[in-house]
């Protein structure tokens, strides 16, 4: 499941088309649009939280997201690092001392931390559910649901605060698999530089190039 959310890692999304389902949320996800218009680079801290559909198992993760426009991002969790340029995508894990390197392939219908952290997907229709306190800021819950049968969740919560900013974001896919990210940090237009989106293999790890 965790390979399965990181490896298809996609860019971030900088136009949001939605369907509105009542005017708070039309008004919300337009201040969302201009504050995510705004946006040249961002680094996010946070905790990534999954409950397996069927055995309902539990998985706690911590990790950190940088990002770029132009397609460039680099996740990083304890044991797993991916990378891309935007040309080339790094995937490296610890445990297997491996790292793949492919030619980075945009798929709108995935979802992982580099598109929700710092993004709200296309085509849905949105919902206010109500209001709730987070790490003692007040946000507004928003429910999102896809307008067509080609992505691979089912539904998308996501809590805004009064800085137009997302604080939690909770994804149920299609497998009933449920994730929630805790943000625990967010920073925009901190001048990220370039070299955090290339990705230097460690000494004597399998190289395997799929490109």
């Amino acid at each position: 499941m965790r390979r399965s959310i990181l490896i298809y890692c996609a860019f971030v999304c900088f136009s949001l088309p939605f369907l509105f389902a009542d005017e708070d949320a039309e008004r919300i996800i337009s201040k969302l649009q201009n504050k995510y218009d705004s946006i040249r680079d961002a680094s996010v801290t946070f905790t990534q939280d999954v409950v397996f559909g069927v055995t309902k198992a539990e998985q706690t993760f911590t990790g950190s997201l940088l990002m770029k426009k132009g397609n460039k991002y680099r996740i990083e969790f304890e044991e797993q690092t991916i990378v891309t340029d935007g040309k080339s995508v790094w995937s490296y894990t610890k445990a297997n001392n491996q790292v793949l390197i492919d030619r980075y392939k945009e798929n709108p219908n995935t979802f992982s931390p580099d598109k929700v952290l710092v993004n709200v997907p296309k085509n849905y229709t949105a919902t206010v559910l109500g209001k709730e306190s987070i790490q003692k800021r007040e946000t507004t819950i928003l429910k999102l649901l896809p307008r067509h049968d080609k992505v691979n969740l089912k539904w998308m919560k996501v809590w805004v605060d009064k800085d137009w900013l997302m604080r939690k974001i909770q994804v149920l896919d299609l497998g009933d698999n449920l994730t929630t990210y805790h943000i625990e940090a967010i920073q925009l237009n901190v001048g990220l530089a370039e070299t955090h989106f290339q990705f230097l293999p460690p000494p004597d790890v399998e190289i395997i190039d799929l490109r």
